[in-house]
């Protein structure tokens, strides 16, 4: 397995991935899927806009999970967080991927003094996510309950946050 920078030839993949969750899960609350444009919009503008985009790949070349940074919100005084995200492959699952894909995107966001603060938004129903972002010094800072409704109920977002190691 390595870890690479995004590009376009794996937007199917990652579309695909994404969809997974977006149909079978609540971890994101996405309703719909977006199609394979809209994705490729949404990494371009992250890219564009200085944030890392990563995938992990299996020895074979196939997609076992992406990663991504994106702003925090929009108010510019939030520049300097960075919100993350990381799907891995189901079929990988305890395998060490989200913790390459969660070690190489900090690094990417510490190695750019732009960013001060990583954020992480984690739905109830994603409780290995809070155990890998505590894994990388992550703490818990809210809990917003009920926030997004999604397959006939409520759901709730975990907040957890770090100060990047280039922080001073």
């Amino acid at each position: 397995m390595h870890i690479a920078a995004y590009t376009f030839e794996w937007l199917e993949s990652i579309t695909a991935l994404y969809k997974h969750y977006v149909t079978n899960s609540a971890i994101t609350f996405d309703l719909d899927a977006p199609c394979t444009a809209q994705m490729e919009q949404k990494l371009e503008a992250l890219t564009r806009d200085g944030y890392p985009v990563l995938m992990a790949l299996d020895d074979n070349q196939a997609l076992l999970g992406f990663a991504y940074a994106s702003a925090y919100r929009p108010k510019r005084a939030y520049q300097h967080s960075a919100e993350i995200t990381i799907y891995v492959d189901p079929s990988a699952h305890g395998q060490g991927i989200g913790s390459a894909l969660m070690q190489a995107l900090l690094l990417k966001l510490e190695a750019d003094p732009n960013f001060h603060s990583a954020v992480a938004m984690i739905a109830d129903d994603a409780k290995a996510s809070i155990s890998l972002h505590q894994k990388f010094g992550f703490k818990s800072v809210g809990y917003l309950g009920e926030v997004g409704y999604k397959f006939g109920q409520w759901h709730g977002v975990t907040i957890m946050q770090r100060k990047l190691d280039n922080a001073d």
